[in-house]
Parts: structure tokens; sequence; C-alpha cells
């Protein structure tokens, strides 16, 4: 190749004609000395290129430039450090931590990146990145002054951890103070931001997040945060305004046009939420995420018939582009909720099979999937099919969150909390804020035992979803079982100013002001149910909670007359039931049988009716009447469950196993998935000594439900009822994980005795000191303490409770193991 041709003459003559040749040879000729220069070269001249796009405001430009700096030169520090620079200022916060991390790689001690980093991680909320390079960006320069923020940023994160409330009000202080010499830090105002909502401040947060968004307007965390600080403050024009503003700054974000969405939806204004849609939904052959949106909530608002009308048009408009077969799997995703499932598969299935490889067409493949999954207990061939097909998505795309989000769900069900917590953690990188990976996220975690984390992720959910009714409700629900009602309530209480007329909402917030005597906010709450367009069933939910709200003020007249009120010839049989229930609760057991008595006259055939009589019956002492009413259901329809239930108890209570044991077989017979039935089965079996058999029935069971705390339980118990072998053990501990912070006593003792035979003495010891503690009459629970302290060497206490244990055994049934404790209690008596 030629590199040395001279150019520099200026005084060539070159004719018109000829001057467009000359043109094209300069250019090809400028193109073979480009290929002369070295990749070092190449790349600066990238650099500079990018720095003069920069510098004319073109950032976009800019990047490009940058981006083929790499290509020649992956080193190239000034290139990197800029290229993170126009990331950071775009609002790119996540892209922009993963180029400074690059860059700290090759260049470990750069002290400004490493400062970087950390206040990045800050932002990002990842603390242990925070702490790796706050750390090492103070060693590095310990006494720069910037590093300041980062290291209170560090106290006040030790200060959360220890739940040390007045070193996190000394550090928010201080951050206060150092804003004057430091007023363009971020990390001071998120300091004083969390202390102040922490404290239930927010509206001194949301001033404070006012002041952070000033230095940084275009993060959308803060704009977020700003958000949800309005509304906690119930600031609903305000809102509004907020989330049309965000749209403008985040127009790609699919987060924040949801979020405005469902604020148009909350104020009823589905006209505006539609038309807000049609804006962005213009060409059926453009970008398809807002023509889904569109159909979601059409479906929502106006029906399915309305989603499916807006489908069949975009299939029409997008043929012969990959958005005909996307829509087409939206509309097979609403035939398939509509439960026709078959239609729906098979026109899932010959789309994917005549598509070519996309991000489209797998996610098609993970619709499909779905619905296989969901479906396969109609025929278990669709569940293989299912995996197969997430499989095969996952090999193009390793990071395709549809399907690391189902393969997840799946290894949750089976136990493998860890590899499902694997796969979230990568849809996590591509999705930070998606509140379904947070809450299958929430779902592992407390599948392995971590109720912290659970809970931090379910309140994660909240927050990213605005406080929708789902998550909130979720996380409620968790709150409640940690003992946490006023976290509850506020979880709720957020949620309610999101969705004002969310009637799931209204009703969980009214339980738990009746449930604290509080009648005046449950009042209200009541009122507003009232107000809603509920159907018969729901108007009959609010007469009974107005009714629990009276009976709890001891106004059980009022209470009555509200519940009369109730009875409409489409509610007869529930009103009645609750009518009823609360006379017998309020001593009336006569006016209880009028009542029954009176609905029975009117409708005498009423199967719940009748089975209510034959409990009123059995209470009064008739078994033999209520034998026959029960006896009667059973044969006018064998697949009713409750009667059978009833009856089997009676034939129990009256010393009747052989009837019992027959009553049983014969209901399974006919109801052979009945869990409840199964249920009683397996524990007739247990009691019978049939181990295997119980087993049997429990991994049923639990294959058709592992999310079951008692099925999971149970079976966890039985697998080690006797010496297990290493497999069985290790199934066992896999499965009793979900239990260890539980408060249930027995739940205890299975996780306690669990974690004892695999040797784990520190998790063993008070789990089964608090089961014993709660079951003080159980002698096979008081057994497995003694023998935790036995195992811990601890004689004297070991002593003592298998003394116990020997004591209970003369006064209850014979405890299997009542042989193993006597020999222990020896062993130990005759010890030095």
């Amino acid at each position: 190749m030629l590199c040395s041709t001279d150019f520099s003459r200026r005084d060539l003559k070159v004719p018109p004609m000829i001057r467009p040749l000359l043109l094209a040879s300069l250019i090809a000729a400028s193109l073979m000395l480009s290929g002369c220069k070295t990749s070092e070269e190449k790349a600066e001249a990238y650099y500079q290129s990018g720095l003069t796009y920069l510098e004319a405001g073109d950032a976009e430009r800019a990047l490009v430039e940058f981006r083929n700096v790499f290509k020649y030169n992956g080193f190239h520090k000034e290139a990197r450090q800029t290229y993170a620079e126009i990331l950071v200022s775009q609002g790119k916060t996540a892209d922009a931590y993963g180029q400074y991390l690059r860059l700290i790689e090759q260049y470990p001690d750069t002290p400004d990146v490493r400062r970087t980093l950390a206040e990045l991680a800050v932002e990002l909320g990842n603390w242990d990145e925070v702490e790796r390079h706050g750390r090492a960006a103070m060693a590095l320069t310990p006494d720069d002054p910037a590093l300041q923020p980062i290291r209170l940023a560090l106290d006040y994160r030790t200060a959360v951890t220890r739940g040390d409330e007045a070193a996190r009000d000394l550090v928010a202080a201080e951050a206060l103070t150092l804003q004057k010499t430091h007023p363009g830090s971020l990390i001071l105002h998120r300091i004083r931001i969390d202390r102040l909502i922490s404290t239930g401040a927010t509206a001194l947060a949301l001033t404070e997040v006012e002041a952070a968004i000033v230095l940084a307007p275009d993060r959308l965390n803060l704009q977020m945060l700003r958000y949800s600080l309005m509304l906690k403050l119930g600031q609903t024009k305000e809102v509004g305004v907020q989330l049309k503003k965000m749209v403008v700054l985040f127009p790609d974000n699919a987060e924040v046009r949801t979020a405005l969405i469902s604020w148009y939806m909350s104020q009823k204004d589905f006209d505006g939420a539609e038309a807000f849609l049609r804006k962005l939904a213009t060409d059926a052959k453009g970008p398809p995420e807002p023509h889904l949106a569109l159909v979601q909530l059409l479906q929502t608002a106006r029906g399915r018939p309305a989603a499916l009308s807006e489908l069949d048009r975009l299939i029409a408009q997008s043929a012969g582009t990959s958005n005909a077969a996307l829509f087409g799997a939206m509309r097979g995703s609403l035939i398939f909720d509509g439960g026709d499932h078959v239609t729906a598969i098979t026109a899932l299935e010959t789309i994917v099979q005549s598509a070519e490889a996309s991000d489209q067409t797998r996610k098609i493949k993970a619709i499909l999937a779905r619905m296989l999954d969901k479906s396969s207990a109609e025929d278990p061939a669709r569940g293989p099919r299912a995996r197969a097909l997430i499989e095969e998505v996952l090999a193009e795309d390793k990071t395709n969150v549809d399907a690391l989000k189902l393969r997840a769900a799946w290894a949750i069900s089976e136990d493998r909390a860890g590899d499902a917590i694997v796969d979230l953690r990568a849809a996590l990188d591509q999705a930070p804020r998606d509140a379904q990976v947070l809450t299958l996220m929430a779902s592992a975690h407390e599948r392995d035992g971590n109720s912290y984390l659970a809970g931090e992720r379910l309140a994660m959910a909240v927050e990213v979803s605005g406080s929708a009714a789902a998550e909130s409700l979720r996380y409620a629900q968790f709150l409640m079982q940690q003992g946490r009602p006023q976290a509850m309530e506020t979880v709720l209480s957020d949620a309610r100013r999101v969705s004002p007329n969310d009637p799931q909402i209204l009703q969980a917030l009214a339980q738990y002001y009746i449930g604290q005597g509080l009648w005046v906010r449950a009042e209200d709450l009541l009122s507003a149910l009232g107000a809603l367009p509920l159907n018969d069933q729901g108007r009959l939910s609010v007469q009974r909670l107005r009714a629990a709200s009276l009976a709890g003020q001891n106004r059980i007249e009022e209470s009555l007359a509200i519940l009369q009120t109730g009875i409409t010839p489409g509610t007869r049989t529930a009103a009645t039931l609750a009518l009823v229930q609360t006379q017998l609760r309020a001593g009336k057991p006569a006016e209880a049988r009028a009542q029954l008595d009176k609905a029975l006259a009117q409708t005498p055939q009423d199967p719940v009716l009748r089975l209510l009589l034959g409990n009123l019956e059995a209470a009064a002492g008739k078994t033999a009447e209520a034998e026959a009413i029960w006896t009667a259901l059973i044969a006018e329809n064998p697949t009713s469950e409750p009667p059978v239930r009833l009856l089997y108890g009676l034939y129990k209570t009256t010393n009747r196993p052989d009837a019992a044991v027959s009553l049983l077989d014969a209901a399974l017979r006919v109801q052979p998935g009945s869990v409840t039935l199964r249920w009683i089965k397996a524990g007739t079996l247990e009691m019978a000594g049939d181990i295997d058999g119980a087993i049997g029935i429990y991994e049923a069971l639990y294959q058709e439900d592992s999310s079951n705390m008692i099925i999971a339980n149970n079976l966890a118990s039985l697998l080690v009822s006797r010496t297990p072998d290493a497999q069985t053990l290790a199934r066992a501990e896999r499965i009793s994980r979900r239990l260890r912070e539980q408060t249930l006593p027995a739940y205890l003792d299975t996780f306690g005795w669990i974690a004892l035979l695999n040797g784990k003495l520190e998790d063993a010891l008070p789990a089964l000191q608090a089961a014993a503690k709660g079951l003080p009459k159980d002698p096979l629970t008081q057994f497995h303490l003694a023998v935790a302290y036995d195992k811990s060497k601890q004689g004297p206490q070991a002593r003592a409770q298998y003394q116990l244990v020997l004591d209970m055994a003369a006064q209850t049934p014979p405890l299997p193991q009542i042989s193993e404790a006597r020999a222990a209690l020896e062993r130990l008596k005759a010890a030095p």
C-alpha cells in the first residue's frame, strides 16, 4: 500500500470535467492513508472527533465516536471517563456505573473514579459497592474533602443497619451542616431525605427532594420520589402535573407512562387515559409497547370485547411486520384468560412455528410458555413443553426478563431458592424497577427463610409500582404476619391515595380499623365503599363489615338489623349465614335457630342452609339429627366436600373410627382431587403408623402447591419422622427453611428438629426452646428439645427435659421415642 503520496502542491490546475473524478480519488487515497494509522492513532482521532461534537452540544454523536474509540483502544482512559460523564448527565446512572466500573478495573488507583463510583452506588442503593469504592477512595486520598459526603453516607448506613436512631439523627444533622461547604452533593440531600421520611416528616422530605431536583432535574429516581411523596401528602392534582412533566422528561420510560395511566384511572378519567395512549400509539407498524398498553387499558376500562376489537384492528394494520405476530399473541392471551385454552395455545403455537428468532418472538414464546404452564393440569405434556420453550429463549438471550421470571418461579416452587435468586438478579439487572421481579425475589427469600430480605423486596415492589393495589396488599399481608400493624396501615393508606376507589384496599383498611377499635376511621372507609357501584356480594361484604363494627362497639341490635337488611333473593344464603353466626356469638341461639328456620321455609332445599342446620343440631347435642342431615346432603351431591368433612368429624367425636374411615375413602373415590379430604386422609394414615402412605399424599399436595406453609411443614416433619438418609434430610432441610422465622410453635419444632439432625445446633436450640414453650403438653416437642440440650452438652438441662418427657408419657399416648428418652436419661445420670 502506497503511504507517501504528496498532495501539497496548490498550483495544480484541474479542468472542471475531471474534478469529480479527482475528488473520488482523493477520498480513496485518504482512506488508504487512514488504513496506515495504528489502532491507537485511530482511537485518538475518534476521541478528538467526539470532543468536537461534545463542544458543539451534540452528545449523541459524541457517544458514537467514543464507542468507536473503544473498538480500537478499550483502555482509552479519557474517552471512557468522558463517555461515562455524558451518561451521568443524561440520567443513565446504571449505564454510567458500568462504564466507570470498567474504568476502575483498568485503572484501580484512580481516586476520582472511585469517588464517582461510590456516589453512583449510593444513588443505585448498592451499599456493598458504596463501601468498596468509598473505602478505596479514602485510602487513596484520605484528606480529600470531596469524600466527606461519602464518609457520612457510610456512617448513616451503619446507623440504619444497627437500628441506632440517635446516630441517624446525628448524621442527618451533620449532613445539613456539610451542605454549606458541599452545596452540590446529592448524597447529603439523600441522607436528609431518608431521615425525614423515616421520621414521618413527609412535607419536609418533599422540600428536600425538590432542592435535590434543582441540582439534578434529569434523575429519574428523584422525580419518582417527588411523585411518591406527593401521593403520601394527598396532593392529587399536583401528582397529575408531576407525572405529565415526567412523561416529557422521560418519554421512553414505561414505568412513568404506566404511573400516569394509573393516575388517570384513579381519577376515573378513562377517556383521558385512552387519549394519552392513543397519542403514543399512532403507527401499528411502529414500536408495539404503546399499543399493548392501550389494549390493556381497554380491557380494564371497557372490557375484553373492546380489547379484542382493538387487537383485530392492529393485526390488520400491521400485516407483514413482526408486530402482527405480537398482536396476535396478545389476542391469544386474552382468549386464554377468557377460558378457551386450546384455541389460545394453538394460535400461539402457529405464530411461534413461523416466526424468526427476534426479541418479539422470544416475548411470544414466553407468553406461550406461561399459558402452557398455567394449564398443565389439563394436559401434563404442556409442562415440559413450557420449560423447553423457556430454555430456547434463554439460549438465544440469557438476559430475557420474561423467561428468567418464569424459570425463577419454577425454581421457587421446587425449593431451589438459590437458583431462583440468581435468575432474578439477572432480571433485575435488565429491569431494576420491575415489580413482578421484585415480588418473585421476595418469594425466593421467604422460601429461603430470610424474611428481612423478603420484606425489603416487597417494599421495593410497592415503591416501584407507585403503591399499586396488588403490591400494596401483598406487602400489607406480610407486615401483618410480621406483627407490624402500624406499618401495614401506612402501606394501605398510601395505596388508598393512589387508588381511592379500590374495594380491596378499602376493605383491608376497614378490617384493620375495626380490629383496632378505630370506629370513626372504619366508618369513613365503609361510607366510601358504600358509595362504589358494587354487586350484590360486594354490598353484602360492606354490610358484614359495618355489622362487625357495630358489634365491636357492643351495639348488637343495630348490628343484627344491618345484617337483616342484607337479605335479598340474590344474597339470602350468605346473609342468613352471617346473621346466624352473629346471633350465636351474641349468645342468642334461639334467635339464630328461628332466623335459620325462616330462611329454610323459603328455600327448604338450600344445601348451605341445611349444612348450617346440621351444625346447630350437633351443637345442641342432637347428633342423630345432624348425621341425618349431612348424610342426605352427601347422597344428593357426592362431590360436595363440607358435609363429608363435618360428618367425618362427627364420627370421630362419637368414637366411630371405622365409619369415619369408610366415609372418607368413599368420598375420596368421588373427589380424588379434594385437598381437604386428602389432608384428612394423610392424618389418619399417620396416626395409624402408615408414614409412607401419609408422605405420599403430602408429596402430591406439595407438588400441586408448594407455597402452602402447612403442607410444607407436615411434609418436612414426616420426612424426618424416622431416621432419614442424607438425600431425604437435605430435601427436608430445603423445605423447612421457610419455617425458620415463623412464630407458630409447630413450625419452629419442625425447623429446629431438622436443623438439629443436620448438626446446626446454633439454629436448632433457640427454635426448639420456643417450640417447647409454645407446646408445653406435646411430648414429642419436649423430646426434641431434650435431644438438643443433650447434643449441645448441656447436661443438667437435658436430664431435666428427658425426665419431663418420661413424666408426660404416663399421661399421654405412648411416644415411640420413650425408650430412647429413658436410655438417654440413664446415660446422663451415669455420666461423671
